[in-house]
């Protein structure tokens, strides 16, 4: 049996943790997290380590403290206590490089305090988080200490090699849901001569995500507001429990992601795009970051601009025939490219392999 630590922080969530579900009799997970993580229960077993992240949960401490801590630390994610655990796993496996907590674990690595060290990266940006130079300097260390990374885009992988990270060190796995969870309504059967749940008058459109400017939330409130019989159902990041979010999907008629791109940030995955494709909903969305890698032909790309996405959004709520197309074919690329099962399956073959190499 592998035993293996999976490090995110403040940021374990169950989103991701849907793909870490293995086979109990070779793989055994633990998770750490800060005291304060994304979610509360989770289908692993997690140790939970102050980190002065949990500060940044009390609103009015969250920027002074980010503050000092990237401009004096590096980064706000320190797990205290982390260290003591360093010989009780064969593999760890943390999150991007510039983590104070991926950080301490290549320090450990450093100095074989720890056998193996797997960091998954999700940036897309090449030398992001380099800001300043302890920031810099945290970032470039820890690459340097890792032994493999996994990568869930090409966009993603492609940001490691400008940085100079060896291509032959870096894995692609596409993270996946549980099909069986994130799925349509039962009235909805996707295989052809299928039956699609009746569209009613007033049409349901769905945003998940944080509710800021990046995120295109004000744009597409100011679009819903010119559409007649249209809702918009906002839900946002963190706020509801991710085992409600199946019924979620199923309630809404398509997902709008309007993503923009800033200088420090771009949409690096959208797991609400997988969501959305399992649970057979059209997705409309502006073509930045990695969203075009994830959702390929299925959904409506425009380019970052208001009045494109008016118009797509205009032309999707009036369309029934182009709306049953494209949540036909979401839930067939669900299918195909992002089943949590078969992502853990994969997951567990690297464990398996890297810990072989000793």
């Amino acid at each position: 049996m592998i035993k293996v630590a999976l490090v995110r922080g403040r940021y374990l969530n169950n989103f991701e943790g849907q793909n870490y579900v293995f086979d109990r009799k070779k793989i055994q997970l633990t998770a750490f997290s800060s005291l304060k993580p994304l979610n509360n229960r989770f289908l692993f077993p997690v140790i939970r380590l102050f980190s002065p992240s949990d500060l940044q949960n009390i609103s009015f401490l969250d920027k002074p403290v980010k503050f000092l801590m990237n401009r004096f630390i590096g980064d706000s994610q320190i797990l205290f206590g982390l260290k003591k655990y360093a010989g009780q796993f064969d593999v760890f496996h943390t999150a991007d490089c510039h983590y104070y907590y991926s950080y301490q674990l290549a320090r450990f690595r450093k100095k074989s305090l720890i056998k193996k060290l797997i960091a998954t990266s999700w940036e897309t940006i090449p030398f992001n988080n380099e800001s300043t130079r302890i920031k810099k300097y945290i970032k470039k260390f820890t690459q340097k200490h890792i032994d493999l990374f996994i990568c869930h885009t090409q966009k993603a992988k492609n940001c490691l090699i400008k940085e100079g990270v060896d291509k032959d060190k870096i894995k692609i796995i596409k993270l996946g849901v549980d099909l069986n969870k994130f799925k349509p309504q039962s009235s909805i059967q996707i295989k052809s001569g299928s039956k699609y749940k009746i569209i009613t008058q007033n049409l349901k459109i769905l945003f998940v995500g944080r509710p800021v400017e990046e995120k295109g939330i004000n744009d597409l409130k100011e679009v819903v507001k010119d559409l007649k019989n249209v809702s918009l159902n906002i839900v946002e990041f963190g706020t509801t429990s991710y085992q409600k979010m199946p019924k979620i999907y199923q309630e809404a008629d398509m997902l709008v992601l309007p993503s923009k791109k800033t200088k420090t940030w771009e949409e690096q995955y959208g797991m609400v795009l997988i969501e959305a494709m399992a649970s057979g909903l059209p997705i409309i969305a502006y073509d930045t970051g990695a969203i075009k890698e994830v959702v390929g032909n299925v959904g409506i790309l425009v380019k970052e601009n208001y009045q494109e996405l008016s118009n797509a959004v205009k032309y999707l709520t009036e369309n029934k025939t182009e709306r049953k197309k494209l949540a036909k074919i979401s839930r067939r690329r669900a299918e195909r490219c992002f089943d949590s099962i078969k992502t853990a399956q994969k997951i567990q073959k690297i464990y398996e392999n890297i810990n072989s190499n000793h």
